[in-house]
């Protein structure tokens, strides 16, 4: 069986919540196919939110969001100079993420994962800069660049949806808004 895959022992078991529907989180058991996974892998790279639930944030969610957006981690003290509070933008920003619509919260989550696909990806690339060229595969140059430029624009998008502009740690070095 020369130049064909087989297709042997294939299942997906999504996983399931308290509601009894499928989550995004499902597993694939897959022998001998590399060429399932691989299309099974880029199924799951759609991310959409009609995919996502509409149930508000949670507090990791929340953690993340903040992050993507480029902003530093609040902290669980009400009082201090660090604190969100002092800080306009970060109220608001606070403000946001706690008063989402469920469609928003769905919206905000495919963001969200979105930018997590991305970061990993970034990760990913970086796996490939010790090697330049091997039998007929070239190393891209850009690779992590691009996937990082890709990668900012979907955090920059996050803190547009929000409505808020992108945190310290999104911005260039030395660039202020006042």
């Amino acid at each position: 069986m020369t130049g064909t895959a087989s297709t042997t022992d294939t299942t997906t078991t999504p996983d399931t919540d308290a509601t009894g529907a499928g989550t995004a989180a499902g597993t694939a058991t897959t022998s001998q196919n590399a060429v399932a996974c691989s299309d099974q892998t880029q199924a799951a790279a759609i991310i959409t939110a009609a995919t996502m639930p509409d149930t508000p944030l949670t507090d990791t969610e929340l953690a993340q969001a903040r992050r993507y957006m480029g902003y530093p981690a609040m902290g669980n003290a009400d009082s201090g100079m660090q604190s969100w509070r002092f800080f306009r933008v970060y109220g608001f920003n606070e403000w946001r993420l706690g008063h989402l619509s469920p469609a928003e919260c769905a919206q905000a989550r495919a963001f969200v994962a979105q930018c997590q696909m991305l970061e990993s990806a970034v990760m990913a690339a970086g796996s490939n800069l010790d090697t330049d060229r091997a039998a007929v595969w070239t190393r891209n140059r850009t690779e992590v660049t691009d996937r990082f430029t890709l990668y900012t624009r979907w955090r920059v998008q996050l803190c547009n949806f929000m409505g808020v502009p992108p945190g310290p740690g999104l911005r260039a070095v030395g660039e202020i808004i006042i």
